[in-house]
């Protein structure tokens, strides 16, 4: 791909357009996602256009890139600038591992670092798109259009806010469109412009879109003239419309109450808080211990408040949040809860006046006293250390450890009961293939998404008398929201004898910028949430987020390497020695079990030879670069063994003589730009002597031009070519 008969200059200019619309794509991802690093990403993208620009060769951009995206990697997940021994042995096998997890097709369990690797590569591969649009397409039509699509579907169902992005798209792919169409014309009439005349006739085109596009931004907008569709298409899709149920409907938004779970809600836009915080936090209010077949109470026999004074510090740390950096977070609340809404890892409350905490530990709340009596905060600052689990640490928990433990589990391993045995039969038939505790409840929580379940707010089942919420959600209904996903974890984990409770609070709601212009999330009531904490032994209670479309709050440490081995492979074996092998072809669940082992062996190797193959990867790179740069000493051999065994026509030669082009320019004799073929053949000519590089420009004149495609002596052609092309290799 080159850039031949766009001029520099402007190949700049339309570059940089391009990179414009990228970062358009780019900013509702790393919004919505909360992923950051954007900075990383544009840095990618304009290294390649400016790669480009210059007209680096392949083999000297692929390196480039390579490296950017391996140390990209490096600096997002291990926070360290250059790379050393350590972080090199740390990563790789982190990243080779994943190879056996697509093998596998466990697509869900892909790291995120190689998640990240993936999202370069789409990057670079779009990019190359977008280069081959504007430098041999001339029209960027496609993807202007596809770009002004994907953001008008993020505004329309995302909480992003696309309005300032439509706007700069649009002047932005005008202009781009606008020059790309002066530079097709001037190739379809074959002129030359120059940049001067170039500028001259885009001159009227940037001014109008620029000007026009100001004006149209100031002008006063009209109201929709349609209602938002969105509430239109929920209603179809979930079946809130004309024929719905249409009574028992409640509002969004923290209840105490939960002793009757079930029904429908409506959306409720109010505004709860306002956090000022650097990363997005499930705000966290209580736990609830008792599951009574139709919803959730909190029963304790003694229990105990910890009073604590603005300011100081707050008890009971967890151990896996002692090592994290303190972090700020800054509330205001429109709400009047009597109650802290608080992150996990909460180490210090800040606030105005005579302001005195009660904790209940039994039901994790903060309540909060002021002036000696129960009240509601407006406004407060919490430090926190944000919990940070150790993979190794959670591989290694196991059932054995709970009654090691000096810890009361019995209120949350709490079960009615009435409640049906197939939810514990379900339980343990999740849980059976796993040997830690961890292991065993991300089971559960990942067991709903690849069930059937649904994710919906209307037309939900409310439990008969006879019926339990859990069993009816997992066996009849699979519908529900994020109480009835996360009672229904609850429960089965006490089924499996893990030790779990119930929480309620707040979703991390949307980031937004305030009136000041700060970055802050906007949390309103339909953001309340509830979720499940299940107990890891030695490591303590730990988040975990079963509902459907929710990300979760844990922040694992992946410092071992993963399993890549099937989770069945224990039962598997064990069924072999039982029963007589039958020479049947094996199923399709037995070659995954093989791949997966196949691999397994080929990460175990890696690991513990990281450095040799760093090594022979490099002298192998050294060995395959020695051979490429002699190329021109053995690449006519190639192809003169490749071309004999061809039948002599003008599609051969036609192929020959580009190759021959090619060869004479690796050689070191350019064609320099606006000489003609005939010119050129003259030159190579004088260099070899004789004429045979005319006569086979001639021929092949001929035949592009003239059309002469058969009244050639191609034979003799072939003799003159080998010779020629055999004379570049001495």
């Amino acid at each position: 791909m080159n850039g031949i008969g766009i001029d520099r200059r402007l190949l700049a200019l339309l570059y940089i357009l391009a990179f414009l619309l990228l970062r358009e794509w780019l900013i509702p991802v790393i919004v919505l996602t909360d992923t950051g690093y954007l900075w990383l990403f544009l840095v990618f993208i304009a290294m390649t256009f400016l790669m480009a620009l210059v007209g680096a060769k392949w083999w000297v951009t692929v390196p480039i890139k390579i490296i950017y995206v391996v140390w990209a990697v490096h600096y997002v997940f291990l926070e360290k600038v250059f790379f050393t021994k350590e972080t090199a042995v740390q990563l790789l096998p982190d990243i080779l591992s994943n190879t056996g997890i697509i093998m596998g097709g466990n697509w869900e369990n892909l790291t995120n670092p190689f998640r990240t690797i993936l999202f370069f590569l789409l990057l670079w591969m779009t990019t190359y798109l977008i280069r081959h649009w504007i430098e041999v397409r001339r029209s960027i039509f496609l993807f202007y259009v596809m770009t002004v699509i994907f953001i008008a579907f993020i505004d329309t169902f995302s909480p992003f806010s696309a309005d300032a992005a439509i706007f700069r798209i649009m002047l932005t792919g005008l202009m781009l469109l606008g020059l790309l169409y002066i530079s097709r014309l001037a190739e379809k009439h074959h002129v030359v412009l120059s940049m001067r005349s170039f500028i001259a006739i885009s001159a009227p085109l940037l001014v109008v879109v620029t000007f026009s596009g100001a004006f149209a931004n100031l002008l006063p907008k009209q109201e929709p003239i349609w209602p938002d569709p969105l509430p239109y298409f929920k209603s179809i899709v979930q079946g809130t419309g004309e024929g719905g149920m249409g009574t028992g409907i409640s509002t969004s938004g923290y209840d105490p109450d939960d002793s009757a779970l079930g029904g429908s809600f409506e959306q409720d836009d109010t505004l709860v808080l306002e956090a000022k915080v650097a990363s997005k936090q499930y705000w966290k209010i209580e736990t609830k211990n008792t599951y009574t077949s139709k919803g959730w109470e909190q029963n304790s026999a003694s229990e105990s408040h910890m009073s604590y004074t603005m300011g100081g510090e707050l008890g009971g740390m967890d151990v896996s949040a002692s090592d994290s950096p303190r972090q700020q977070a800054q509330l205001k609340v429109a709400e009047e809860f009597p109650f802290l809404l608080y992150p996990y890892g909460i180490r210090r409350v800040s606030a105005a006046g005579n302001v005195i905490l009660l904790h209940a530990q039994s039901a994790g709340q903060y309540r909060t006293v002021i002036n000696g009596i129960e009240g509601a905060l407006d406004a407060y600052e919490i430090d926190f250390q944000e919990p940070k689990y150790s993979m190794k640490q959670l591989r290694a928990t196991t059932m054995d450890d709970f009654a090691t433990s000096n810890e009361d589990f019995s209120p949350y391993l709490q079960l009615p009961d009435q409640l049906p045995g197939r939810v514990k039969e379900l339980a343990d038939e999740i849980v059976g293939k796993y040997d830690s505790v961890y292991e065993k409840t991300k089971a559960i929580e990942m067991y709903f998404g690849r069930n059937g379940f649904v994710y919906a707010q209307q037309d939900i089942v409310v439990p008969k008398v006879e019926d339990d919420y859990v069993d009816q959600f997992l066996f009849d209904t699979k519908r529900g929201y994020c109480d009835n996903f996360s009672t229904s974890m609850v429960v089965m984990l006490r089924s499996a004898d893990i030790p779990a409770r119930w929480v309620k609070g707040f979703a991390p709601g949307e980031a937004v910028k305030d009136a000041n212009g700060e970055h802050v999330y906007r949390v309103t009531n339909n953001e309340a949430h509830s979720w499940v904490e299940a107990y890891m032994p030695g490591i303590g209670w730990m988040p975990f987020e079963p509902t459907i479309g929710f990300s979760g709050q844990s922040n694992i440490d992946f410092d071992i390497e993963l399993d890549l081995g099937d989770p069945e492979a224990p039962a598997m074996k064990e069924k072999e020695k039982q029963k007589p092998k039958k020479p049947e072809k094996p199923n399709k669940a037995e070659k995954s079990f093989e791949i997966d082992k196949l691999f397994e062996s080929l990460n175990n190797w890696v690991k513990n030879n990281v450095w040799k193959l760093i090594v022979g990867i490099f002298i192998l790179g050294l060995i395959s670069w020695g051979i490429y740069a002699i190329r021109v000493r053995w690449l006519p051999k190639l192809l003169i063994q490749f071309h004999r065994s061809e039948k002599s026509n003008w599609k051969t030669f036609s192929t020959q003589y580009k190759s021959l082009l090619k060869q004479l320019d690796r050689y070191g004799i350019k064609r320099a730009s606006g000489m003609t073929l005939s010119e050129y053949a003259i030159e190579i000519d004088e260099f070899f002597g004789g004429e045979k590089m005319r006569v086979l420009t001639q021929a092949y004149e001929k035949g592009l031009y003239g059309g002469n495609t058969t009244d050639q002596e191609w034979g003799n052609l072939k003799e003159m070519w080998e010779d020629l092309i055999n004379r570049t290799s001495g």
